[in-house]
């Protein structure tokens, strides 16, 4: 059965393989190249420089969330729906290897393969984010999207896109709809986790004066909520009534007002606690996802 799997899925196999080369290799290289432009600069000059470097890559980062989708998609969907849509079930399931234990095996497999993928994206991200350590642009906390796709949240990620195509499969037992129920659930659920993600823990309070509070925070702190706190000690969400013109103007008429700024963050010290949380979630996602699937294949009559 382990070679079987092997056989069936090579080509998602080389061609995943190639992809995540491809993106070691690009973002390698740009780390290189910017190493090299940062070095002996300081100050203005370098921030300019790494600004810069980081805007050219930051597009191409920013859309890896989506790549477990295509996880989901090919890997996935097919394992199940592709069998019994093509009716190569009927031979599968009468051999000498039983139903369970054909999807079993098929699954551990290939949820292994898509696992070290996610940390091997996981890993070349988390790398390439480095290069920018001790710049105001090492942004693998505050920003979402390299969030995701850093550290081992990545291989949470993929592991869950996998097993729910194989459970869509298993549910729809014909391939297009599988897909379909695939890329809409998959969306859904990183809208909603992205939106959980600053809950995972109790955020920081930090007051500021008004015209500090912008700056108050850790540039790669995840921001959760700003508000203004007043001389009685009151918190005030939205404007500042009495208070209005230009930012200077405002600033200057809220802190003559005496409010301060209130900011709620997370701060970055908690990057590593937050990604066992959201790769914890998903991986607990995935395992419900694999009993719905086994059920289904055990229940489903030839």
């Amino acid at each position: 059965m382990f070679w079987l799997t092997v056989r069936q899925y090579r080509m998602q196999l080389i061609v995943t393989a190639a992809v995540l080369a491809a993106i070691g290799v690009v973002l390698l290289v740009h780390s290189i190249t910017t190493r090299n432009a940062m070095a002996g600069l300081s100050g203005d000059a370098l921030d300019q420089v790494v600004g810069d470097r980081v805007a050219l890559m930051h597009s191409l980062v920013t859309w890896l969330p989506a790549a477990p989708a295509l996880v989901g998609l090919f890997w996935g969907a097919p394992l199940v729906a592709r069998e019994i849509e093509n009716g190569t079930h009927l031979l599968a399931w009468t051999q000498s290897v039983p139903r369970r234990r054909w999807l079993a095996v098929k699954v551990a497999v290939l949820a292994g393969a898509v696992t070290l993928c996610g940390l091997a994206l996981g890993a070349i991200v988390t790398g390439w984010v480095g290069t920018f350590e001790g710049t105001p642009f090492a942004y693998k906390f505050s920003d979402y999207g390299i969030f995701a796709v850093s550290g081992v949240a990545a291989a949470g990620w993929w592991l869950f896109a996998f097993m729910l195509g194989t459970a869509a499969g298993a549910l729809t037992r014909k391939l297009l709809p599988a897909l379909v129920v695939t890329l809409a659930v998959f969306f859904v659920a990183v809208f909603v986790l992205f939106q959980l993600r600053e809950n995972y823990a109790e955020p920081e309070r930090i007051v500021a004066p008004a015209a500090q509070a912008a700056t108050a925070q850790d540039a790669d702190a995840m921001p959760v909520e700003s508000n203004w706190v007043g001389p009685d000690g009151k918190e005030i969400a939205g404007a500042v009534e009495g208070c209005d013109g230009d930012a200077s103007t405002y600033l200057a008429c809220v802190q003559g007002k005496g409010y301060k700024g209130v900011t709620y963050v997370q701060p970055p010290d908690r990057y590593w606690r937050f990604q066992w949380t959201e790769a914890g979630i998903l991986a607990a996602a995935a395992v419900l996802l694999g009993g719905v699937a086994y059920q289904r294949v055990s229940r489903r009559a030839l």
